[in-house]
């Protein structure tokens, strides 16, 4: 996930908030995978 976070979304790596737009991106895949098996 961090290669396609850095090569789709090159402008959160730009700036010093790099580490935390990975881990956003980290949060919301979880969470959409729980949502996913959840609602099933």
């Amino acid at each position: 996930l961090f290669v396609i976070s850095d090569e789709v979304i090159p402008e959160t790596h730009r700036g010093s908030f790099g580490e935390t737009a990975t881990a956003s991106l980290f949060v919301g895949f979880g969470l959409m995978f729980v949502l996913d098996v959840a609602l099933r």
